[in-house]
C-alpha cells in the first residue's frame, strides 16, 4: 500500500513536471515568436519612414505609395519652404515638394519626392481594426534628426470620440509624422503629439511640461485615408489650416550663461528649466526699453498634480539701475519657471536674460 501510494504520487510529480517543462516550451515558443513580429513590423516599416528637415528642426513622415507621396503632419511642415529634404533610414537625402494641407485644421500634410519609383511604402490597415489593448508600434526620429529609425512599441489606451488613438508607445519631439502601425505593419495613425502637464501662473495656462504619464495620441488611419482621397481629388489646401491662436511663450532654456535676445510684446514670456537643491543660480535680465521684472516659481509635483509656488522675485539691481537680478541657492531638485516681464503693465520692448550656474 505504501508503494503504491508512493508510485502513484511519483507518477503525478513525473507527470506535472513533463506537463510544466512542455508549458514552458510553448511560452518560450510564444515569446520568441511575438519578439520576431515586432522586429518584423519595425524593420520593414522603417524602410518607408523618413525624416523631414526645416532647416534646423525636423519631423517624421512616412511613404503611401511607389512614386514617392509622403504624408506627415501639418504642424511640422507649417510655414516651411515649398520643397524640404527628406531622409531614409541608411542616411540618403532627397528633396521633396510639399504639395497641400488637409482642410478643416486636421493636422496633416503631404510631401512628393518627384521622379522615383518603386519605393518602399506604407499601407492603411482596414477601418476599425484598432482597438483597445492592441500592440502598436511608432516608427520616428525622436529628439534628433539622427535618430531616425527609432521604434517603440506599447499599447492602445483609449480611441477618443473624435477618433483620436491613445498610445503608451513613447513618444518624443520630432516623432510627428510619423506612423502608427498595428502588429501586421499596417498603418493605424500619425504621431502627432504626446499629453503635457499644464504650467499655471496667476491662472494664465503658459504652456506645458512633459507629463510623463504615457499619454500619447495619434490621428486616427481613417482621416489620413480621407485626406488621400483629397488629395487624389486635388482638394487639399496650399497652406495649413491649423487654428492660429497665439500662445504664452514658454522656453526650456540651460543654466549655461547663454544670452538670449527676445521682445516682450505687452505679455510675460516663460522660461523653464532644471536644477538641483545647493545649486546657486544668476538670472540677469537687462533692457534699454523696458523696466525688467523677474520672478523664479518652483514647479511643485504631488499626487494631485502640479502647482507653481514663487520663490523670489526682483525688480531692479540697485539705485539707478532698472535692470533685474536674482541670484538664489535653489532649495531642491527639480523643474524651475522664470518669467520674465515688466514692471510697467503693457510695456514692450526688447530684452536680453541669462541664467548661469554657480554649482561647483
Amino acid at each position: 500500500m505504501i508503494n503504491h501510494v508512493m508510485f502513484r504520487y511519483g507518477t503525478l510529480t513525473l507527470f506535472s513536471i513533463f506537463t510544466l517543462m512542455g508549458t514552458i516550451g510553448v511560452k518560450t515558443v510564444l515569446a520568441s515568436s511575438a519578439e520576431e513580429a515586432a522586429n518584423r513590423v519595425c524593420t520593414q516599416g522603417s524602410a518607408a519612414v523618413v525624416t523631414v528637415k526645416i532647416g534646423n528642426a525636423h519631423g517624421s513622415g512616412f511613404l503611401v505609395s511607389q512614386d514617392g507621396l509622403i504624408i506627415t503632419n501639418a504642424h511640422v511642415v507649417d510655414g516651411s519652404p515649398s520643397v524640404v529634404t527628406v531622409v531614409f533610414r541608411d542616411g540618403k537625402q532627397v528633396p521633396a515638394d510639399v504639395i497641400g494641407f488637409a482642410r478643416g485644421g486636421v493636422d496633416l500634410a503631404a510631401l512628393k519626392i518627384q521622379n522615383r519609383r518603386n519605393l518602399p511604402y506604407l499601407s492603411l490597415a482596414r477601418p476599425g481594426t484598432a482597438k483597445v489593448g492592441y500592440r502598436v508600434f511608432a516608427i520616428g526620429s525622436p529628439l534628433d534628426a539622427d535618430n531616425r529609425d527609432t521604434c517603440t512599441q506599447g499599447n492602445i489606451s483609449r480611441i477618443r470620440p473624435d477618433g483620436t488613438i491613445q498610445h503608451t508607445a513613447p513618444l518624443n519631439p520630432g516623432n510627428s509624422g510619423g506612423p502608427l502601425l498595428n502588429s501586421l505593419g499596417g498603418v493605424i495613425g500619425v504621431n502627432t503629439s504626446v499629453a503635457l502637464a499644464p504650467v499655471i501662473v496667476g491662472g494664465i495656462p503658459v504652456g506645458g511640461i512633459p507629463a510623463g504619464t504615457g499619454i500619447n495620441f495619434s490621428q486616427p488611419g481613417e482621416k489620413v485615408k480621407s485626406f488621400l482621397a483629397d488629395i487624389k481629388q486635388q482638394k487639399v489646401s496650399p497652406i495649413s489650416t491649423l487654428p492660429t491662436t497665439k500662445e504664452p511663450s514658454l522656453t526650456t532654456i540651460s543654466l549655461d550663461g547663454q544670452v538670449i535676445n527676445s521682445s516682450l510684446n505687452s505679455s510675460p514670456d516663460y522660461y523653464i528649466f532644471s536644477g538641483r537643491g545647493g545649486q546657486t543660480v544668476v538670472i540677469e535680465m537687462d533692457s534699454q526699453k523696458i523696466n525688467p521684472f523677474l520672478t523664479l516659481s518652483q514647479v511643485i509635483e504631488s499626487d494631485a498634480g502640479k502647482k507653481i509656488e514663487k520663490i523670489v522675485e526682483n525688480d531692479d539691481k540697485g539705485a539707478g539701475n532698472f535692470n533685474a537680478i536674482i541670484v538664489i541657492t535653489l532649495p531642491a531638485d527639480g523643474t524651475y519657471l522664470i518669467t520674465a516681464t515688466s514692471s510697467e503693465k503693457g510695456e514692450t520692448g526688447n530684452y536680453s536674460l541669462r541664467a548661469i550656474s554657480k554649482y561647483e
